[in-house]
């Protein structure tokens, strides 16, 4: 479920918003989405934390 939700995020968000020419370019923008997809937005149902705090403060290890 996380994938799927996951995955049609960058649809709406990077790719089709932005022109590339080459795919080390594609590679920076999807890379530059996972890092303020991981690192940048909180989530309410993580807590009011991004995935990336929600995961290294010992939560995923409990659930």
């Amino acid at each position: 479920m996380i994938v799927e939700r996951w995955s049609g995020t960058p649809e709406g968000e990077c790719p089709g918003n932005s022109e590339y020419e080459t795919p080390a370019q594609l590679r920076g923008i999807i890379g530059d989405f996972v890092e303020r997809h991981d690192n940048g937005r909180v989530r309410q149902a993580l807590g009011y934390q991004t995935p990336s705090d929600w995961y290294f403060s010992g939560v995923a290890e409990a659930a």
